[in-house]
């Protein structure tokens, strides 16, 4: 592409997917500092609210213990419940969940208990009649304290999941305006990197060095043989490839996954494609969906070692993408990494024909289909997970 136009339109193509990826990914980490922020607020203040339940308790049943003022106790848990019914409200304002609101609102609903088990455990106890105000305090106050114990519990029980689906939907999104912005970069990159000027050899360039030949021996050419031309690789289409990255990225589900690497095999010229997942330790390679062969193949495969001497684990440890020579008897292969933030988690390996392991518009295919693949990956699947596709 020699469009000084074109190019430089490409290229602040390419700066602004990486700025606005840049920008994303800080806007979405200041979210994730924000939901932390707030998830470590509501336990401080549930811890507080806790604390008070517990005091309530203490100086409730010093109601009836021996040689206590009765008066002193009983102004206690009255600032006890007040502070208590303050830190119930402050933290369901604080929340956003509607779950945790109406948990908290139970916890409200038990103290409105308490207090009235109190003005009756209070009448007893100033009345002399310690036995009852006993009974009062250990049965229907511990009761009403103990409800109100278990709601807060599960306050932050609900509190912690919802704080965890916030960051795991940060993450996610980090994760996608990187692979967007990778592949509009390697889409540019592609698309500038000039080709190499096709040499033409016509009568003119090669002026008079011309060779006449004898009456006795044939002419050169009538001695040359047409030897068969090997067949063209088809050129990479890139908007075939662009489809197939979004529907990638839209990819909720593996059921769907088979027929999108059929196309992916299609546009990489390839009789065959195998994705590769890495174990959680990063040790083995696990086969999890193929396409190009028969259902039989991927069950037998087996497990890679990721230090073995081939092209695929390769591409894994050095996070390049690897490629094998075809001769007479096989294809070439490619072997693109799937690089994510926290490393390479996988490798996605294609049995190219015509050549194509030679073609750098065939390997920045490979890598941008990796590139995509990547963002998908989660937490490395177990070997009775595996997707196997045809």
């Amino acid at each position: 592409m020699r469009s000084l136009a074109v190019r430089l339109t490409l290229m602040l193509l390419a700066v602004a997917a990486m700025a606005a990826a840049a920008y994303l990914t800080w806007a979405a980490e200041m979210r994730a500092v924000q939901a932390r922020q707030a998830a470590e607020a509501f336990e401080h203040a549930r811890l507080a609210s806790a604390r008070e339940v517990l005091e309530l308790r203490a100086a409730q049943q010093a109601y009836v213990a021996s040689g206590q003022s009765e008066a002193f106790w009983i102004g206690k848990v009255a600032a006890s419940v007040e502070a208590l019914r303050t830190g119930l409200a402050s933290l369901a304002a604080s929340t956003p969940s509607d779950r945790v609101r109406e948990v908290l609102d139970s916890a409200m609903q038990a103290l409105q208990d308490f207090e009235q088990v109190d003005r009756r455990a209070r009448n007893y106890a100033s009345s002399g009649q310690k036995l009852l105000a006993s009974d009062m305090i250990f049965s229907d106050g511990l009761d009403t304290t103990g409800r109100i114990s278990a709601a807060l519990d599960d306050a932050k029980t609900m509190a912690a999941s919802d704080s965890g689906a916030v960051l795991a939907d940060v993450r996610r999104e980090q994760l996608l305006a990187g692979g967007a912005a990778s592949a509009v970069v390697l889409i540019a990159l592609l698309l500038l990197t000039p080709r190499p000027r096709e040499e033409h050899t016509t009568s003119e360039a090669l002026g008079t060095a011309t060779t006449v030949a004898s009456p006795q021996a044939p002419p050169v050419d009538a001695e040359r043989r047409q030897e068969p031309m090997p067949p063209a690789a088809p050129p990479v289409e890139f908007e075939r490839l662009a489809a197939i990255c979004t529907d990638l990225a839209r990819l909720s589900d593996s059921s769907s996954l088979p027929s999108v690497l059929e196309r992916a095999a299609a546009a990489l010229d390839a009789a065959g494609l195998v994705l590769w997942i890495a174990d959680p330790d990063g040790n083995e390679l696990m086969p999890v969906a193929a396409h190009g062969y028969p259902a039989t193949v991927l069950s037998r495969m087996g497990n890679l070692r990721t230090d073995a001497e081939n092209a695929t684990a390769s591409a894994f440890r050095t996070g390049l993408v690897q490629t094998v020579r075809a001769d007479a008897m096989s294809h070439g292969a490619i072997a693109a990494p799937l690089v994510t933030p926290s490393g390479c988690r996988g490798v996605i390996s294609a049995e190219v024909k015509n050549d194509g392991e030679k073609q750098p518009a065939r390997l920045a295919a490979a890598a941008i289909l990796a590139a995509q693949l990547a963002t998908l990956v989660g937490a490395p699947a177990r070997p009775q997970e595996r997707t196997a596709a045809i």
